[in-house]
């Protein structure tokens, strides 16, 4: 897990830019009702304000609502793998509920439909990111920060052998 901010924030980048690609993609694709060049040319377009949505509702919001249950849930002397499970559970379900909301409105729809179809939309999205975030965004997302670690720890013991 990241060791410090700079940490944290490179491992909370790469987090969100994968899970609101693919999540984006996801919903885009179920919208048009195919998967196609149009909608990754869509997606694409979409990206960078739903990054920046997701990034700073997820730092500003969720991040502390999750560290609070965090707290609550998961003891010091649980397991790694234990912490890792309640931490995506906690933020695929809070992010996944406000997310299909803003996701609703960013895609055009009105609070009517939004509502209406929120509890066909919200299991997907819940379905979908916990498994995109457990098979894929947090293994990559945690090999880039053992890549970063590792090559902090080569040049701080390269300094040391000067």
């Amino acid at each position: 897990m990241p060791a410090n901010k700079k940490e944290g924030i490179v491992f909370g980048i790469s987090m969100c830019f994968i899970m609101v690609f693919f999540m984006g993609l996801l919903n885009i694709s179920i919208h048009l009702g195919k998967f196609n060049l149009e909608s990754i040319k869509t997606t694409l377009i979409a990206f960078p304000l739903t990054f920046i949505i997701a990034f700073v509702l997820e730092n500003v919001v969720i991040g502390k609502i999750n560290h609070i249950l965090l707290e609550k849930f998961v003891d010091k002397s649980d397991s790694k793998n234990a912490y890792i499970l309640f931490n995506c559970f906690f933020i695929v379900t809070l992010m996944s509920l406000v997310m299909t909301i803003i996701g609703g409105f960013l895609g055009g729809d009105n609070i009517q439909t939004i509502l209406s179809e929120f509890f066909i939309r919200w299991p997907r999205n819940f379905c979908a990111a916990f498994f995109l975030n457990i098979l894929v965004a947090g293994p990559i997302s945690r090999a880039i920060l053992m890549a970063i670690q590792s090559r902090n720890e080569q040049n701080v013991s390269s300094i040391n052998n000067c």
